[in-house]
């Protein structure tokens, strides 16, 4: 029997990248997942993927009652929810303050924030009703800190670490357990959305993203999906039935090292290669 055998989890942002990886890996582990995104087709198709263990539902992570919809779903679904992976992202934004306007704003703090806000108010009933339960909120390096994401990218993933220790005290005596991960020089297409490429280019370029992210990363490599859900089967899983209101960093050594300066300087070498790679692309 796998770690999670008998569990049921809820994975936001889960038909794509480390939401994907995760749902697939948590199904190998014996469990059974729901999905949630915005695109119909794509988390159809991931589900399908993954088999009859998988469902899916689509969601707005901003949107309080969507999220409430794809809570009940999961339950009705499957008759209880163990875990819930905040995962779902976006990043709308990516120069100085002086460009930002209310509406990327808005955008981005009620999905990174209010999102994982809200899911936790909803699932808390339930997993209270079932004697506890693991939240596992996806927050980043670029929230502990500055250089390592855009402004609204970073405030917010800021306010994940502190929303999720605040939270885990307030049910520490009901056994829900609240961690976090903070994800860094981890390849995923999430890095070229400050450039210009579609869907498709983004895929492309995962490589040049591995191999900028190795030259960052104290390991001497970019971390994987994989490598985060390993993590994320553990805070799931009641072998880590003893710790709540953490954050764990996965993320190669990197904000144990480098200055902000350091970082952004490093960073910046990536984008260079990727705007480089999106003008071969289109020539």
């Amino acid at each position: 029997m796998g770690r999670l055998a008998g569990k049921v989890a809820m994975i936001t942002g889960g038909t794509s990248g480390m939401g994907a990886v995760t749902a697939r890996r948590f199904v190998a582990e014996g469990a059974r997942v729901v999905l949630t995104g915005r695109s119909v087709a794509r988390g159809r198709a991931a589900a399908e993927d993954i088999g009859e263990n998988a469902r899916f539902i689509a969601m707005e992570t901003g949107d309080e009652a969507q999220i409430k919809k794809a809570v009940d779903f999961t339950v009705e679904t499957f008759g209880r929810l163990d875990c819930l992976f905040n995962n779902a992202g976006a990043v709308t934004h990516s120069s100085r303050i002086d460009k930002i306007t209310t509406d990327q704003f808005n955008f981005e703090m009620s999905t990174l924030v209010g999102g994982p806000l809200f899911a936790m108010k909803h699932v808390m009933p339930i997993m209270r009703q079932q004697g506890g339960g693991a939240i596992i909120n996806n927050a980043s390096t670029a929230g502990h800190r500055t250089g390592h994401g855009p402004v609204l990218y970073s405030i917010a993933k800021a306010a994940v670490l502190h929303l999720t220790r605040v939270v885990a005290l307030q049910v520490a005596d009901t056994s829900i357990r609240i961690n976090s991960i903070s994800p860094g020089c981890v390849a995923t297409p999430i890095f070229s959305l400050g450039t210009d490429m579609t869907q498709e280019q983004s895929a492309a370029s995962l490589p040049i993203i591995e191999s900028e992210l190795a030259k960052i990363a104290p390991l001497g490599r970019a971390g994987s999906s994989e490598d985060v859900a390993a993590i994320l089967v553990f805070l799931a899983s009641d072998e880590s039935r003893y710790i709540t209101a953490q954050d764990i960093a996965v993320d190669g050594g990197l904000i144990a090292g480098y200055t902000p300066a350091e970082t952004m300087e490093k960073f910046g070498g990536m984008y260079t290669a990727l705007q480089a790679a999106l003008t071969k692309m289109t020539t």
